[in-house]
This record gives C-alpha cells, structure tokens and sequence, in this order.
C-alpha cells in the first residue's frame, strides 16, 4: 500500500509539470495579424521639392499622398484597385500582399517590435526597385475598431515624387536637379478586412 501512495503523488505532479510546460510552449498570436488595405497615407513631416521655375517648394504636413503610397508598395500585386490589395500579416510573422487574397505574393516578414512599433521588412519580390528590398519601421503604432495607425519614412524615387506633385498641381514639374530618391515620413492608415 505505501509503494502505491507514494507513486500516485509522483503521477500527480509530473503530470503538473507536463501540462504546464506545454501552456508555456502556447505562443500568444500578436493583435496585428490581419489582413489590412492601405487607406490613407498623409505627409506626417514637411519637406521641399525643386519645381522647374519656382524652386523648393515647400510639400506641408498632412498633404494626402495616398495614391503614391499605394504604388510605391503595393506595386508589385496586379490588381484592380489599391482598396482590393491586400497586406497580409500572418502569424507565423511572413507578410504577404495579394488582391483579396488571391495569388499571395510573398513579400517578407514582419515582427512586433514593441506594443506600438512594428518592422516590416519588404523583400525585392514586393519592391522590385530596391533589389535588397526595404526595411520599414512603422512607429506610433494603435489598432482600434479594425483601424491600424502609424508613422513611416519610405525612400520614394523621384519619379513617384514627379507623379504625386503633378496630382497635386498638373503644372508643377519636378526640377531635373531633384535627387533621385526623397525619404517620406507620413502617416498611415490601415483598415483590416
């Protein structure tokens, strides 16, 4: 009887252990995994653009540059629309991008880097104008209600740059002497579908 009461115990607790090691093992899904659609990109710092004529002209804070954004890194998926493009955040830390999930196109990782910042690391395949890809630290990160906010600086080429500020004015045209590339810091918005 006592080599019995003295085995159940030892059952008891390995079985303890075990359990708890396994619940240990249990990683906790990141709120970011999703998939998100670039809605709105908005200068979140001023900078200056040489126009043919007119000089440094000054872009300001909160000029919309949604459509610039969108091809500067949703590119690389043929899609109908930039509100069909997908970015797609998986929990295993792969990011992706697709047209509504059809033909995902592996774009990279991403990682949480803190609660509010994350690092999107774009691989050549999602912007193929940079052939060792882009590394993007997305900061001042908040999700609510299915809505992800954030600020980032992306090397845009002059001709993007050429593109948005003929948006802005058709007669503006970009200065031969502008650099070949601008960091743009600006906002941004995500919806999650």
């Amino acid at each position: 009887m006592k080599i019995l009461n003295f085995k159940l115990p030892a059952i008891l607790l390995i079985s303890i252990v075990i359990i708890a090691s396994c619940k240990k093992d249990e990683a906790e899904v990141s709120s970011f995994v999703g998939n998100y659609v670039i809605t709105e990109a908005t200068v979140a710092l001023s900078f200056n653009v040489p126009i043919t004529g007119l000089g440094d002209v000054p872009v300001p804070l909160g000029t919309p540059i949604t459509e610039a954004i969108q091809t500067a890194l949703l590119g690389a998926v043929s899609c109908a629309s930039a509100d069909k493009t997908y970015v797609e955040l998986r929990e295993d830390f792969s990011l992706y991008m697709s047209c509504e999930g059809a033909n995902p196109l592996n774009a990279g990782t991403w990682s949480q880097e803190s609660a509010t910042v994350l690092l999107l690391n774009l691989n050549s395949a999602a912007v193929p104008s940079a052939p060792t890809g882009i590394a993007l630290t997305v900061s001042d990160v908040v999700k609510s209600n299915g809505i992800l906010t954030g600020k980032t600086t992306v090397p845009l080429p002059k001709e993007m740059i050429a593109a948005m500020m003929t948006a802005i004015n058709p007669s503006l045209t970009l200065d031969p002497s502008a650099p070949a590339i601008f960091p743009i810091t600006f906002s941004l918005k995500f919806t999650q579908k």
